[in-house]
């Protein structure tokens, strides 16, 4: 069992954030993947999720809603969303009603944003995600 958790960059910044969350959770012991978008096949044996994307034009990028739409139920699934901005920062919270309408526990309330690069006090949002994904994987 690992926690997954998923991303879809433009310039880097939410991949940033995607390899803190996976500090995170790897500093609690538990496996980690981080997986781009377009290349997500299934959740498989994951005990956790993050899913996060870039915000353009006011929206989640679009491999992101994708994955998004063809999720499935989540059942309880422990989860949280994150993601950079330039401008408006609208789709890490799009991220997180879609995850809680699919049926996942949002563990921080909040999704973690980032406006332009995440800086250290973003990152160890990130990492503090991590660590509470992590947790529910006992």
């Amino acid at each position: 069992m690992n926690v997954l958790v998923i991303f879809e960059s433009s310039r880097g910044r939410t991949k940033a954030m995607a390899e803190a969350i996976c500090e995170g959770v790897k500093s609690e012991g538990v496996e980690c993947e981080v997986i781009e978008a377009k290349k997500f096949s299934g959740l498989n044996n994951a005990c956790a999720l993050a899913v996060g994307s870039s915000t353009r034009m006011k929206r989640t990028l679009p491999q992101t809603r994708q994955v998004l739409a063809e999720m499935g139920k989540l059942n309880g699934l422990p989860a949280g969303a994150f993601g950079s901005y330039g401008w408006s920062g609208e789709a890490p919270d799009i991220i997180s009603n879609e995850l809680s309408g699919l049926g996942a526990t949002l563990v921080n309330g909040q999704p973690v944003k980032a406006k332009d690069r995440p800086n250290p006090a973003a990152l160890e949002s990130c990492r503090e995600l991590g660590r509470a994904l992590a947790s529910k994987c006992s």
